[in-house]
């Protein structure tokens, strides 16, 4: 009798996802990361009240919802550059993101830590990669030349993950940005002060992109002036003038235009920026 009521009780602690061993006949099981033996009512009741669970060594622990905000305020710029485009309605259609100016072959960082979901070529995207944050977080870079990562790649927070290029339905190079909470896409300038290289302080308070939205809209927190790759000229404007409203050199502006630097500009003349 007593080897059968042993070989019951084999079985049902064999069954065990954390696969406890039995001590004695007493019930009690040793649980790996605990110091005490317990019933095995005890440990079921362990497992019925908090499901999320993990064991670790020493201690039981309740993994907890870290709020998006939390993680937005620790994102890495993805690059360095002027906004060339801005979230929102463009010619007719929705722009998901945002642009930023760069020259092929600079390189572009991961936002935050994450899994590379997604690492080629994505319609008009072109070459794309995307990074799941946990969170329904996601982070999206477009228009690359090139790969540094993988689909399934694990990166960390500032990590190369690819160059910028104009892949894709892309008219110069350029970074597309865009950040996505449940797969609806947000403005990334909630996010980021582009104009500053920083992350904005709002994002320490908000619980989520939806919060921060609803918080930062109203107060008009898009400062960062979009740079057209047209412009032209105005009476009393100057090659210097110029560069500095659109944070670009005199040098790169006469490349552009075939100028020099003593050039006169004529009012209603038309420049390339970029």
């Amino acid at each position: 009798m007593q080897k059968l009521i042993a070989v019951i009780i084999f079985f049902l602690f064999s069954t065990l996802s954390l696969y406890a061993q039995y001590v004695n006949s007493d019930s009690l099981i040793i649980v790996p990361g605990f110091e005490m033996p317990m019933t095995l009512n005890e440990f079921d009741s362990l497992r019925f009240e908090s499901p999320e669970t993990e064991i670790v060594p020493g201690q039981f622990v309740l993994q907890p919802h870290i709020p998006s905000g939390k993680i937005l305020s620790e994102f890495y710029l993805p690059s360095d550059g002027k906004v060339i485009s801005r979230f929102g309605p463009r010619n007719g259609r929705m722009h998901s993101g945002t642009d930023i100016k760069m020259n092929r072959g600079d390189t572009i960082f991961a936002a935050y830590y994450g899994t590379v979901t997604r690492a080629k070529y994505y319609y008009g995207y072109g070459n794309m990669v995307v990074v799941d944050h946990g969170n329904s977080l996601e982070t999206g870079y477009a228009h690359l030349s090139g790969f540094l990562v993988e689909t399934g790649d694990n990166v960390v927070k500032g990590q190369p993950i690819g160059l910028a290029g104009r892949t894709g339905r892309a008219t110069t190079n350029h970074l597309h940005f865009e950040i996505r909470e449940g797969k609806r896409a947000f403005n990334p300038e909630l996010v980021f002060d582009f104009e500053n290289g920083k992350v904005r302080n709002e994002t320490q308070s908000a619980y989520n992109l939806t919060e921060l939205h609803r918080a930062l809209t109203p107060a008009g927190y898009s400062v960062n002036e979009a740079t057209p790759q047209h412009y032209k000229v105005r009476s009393g404007d100057s090659l210097w003038k110029i560069s500095r409203r659109y944070k670009t050199s005199i040098k790169t502006l006469c490349a552009l235009n075939n100028l020099n630097e003593n050039s006169v500009l004529r009012v209603g003349m038309v420049l390339k920026l970029y």
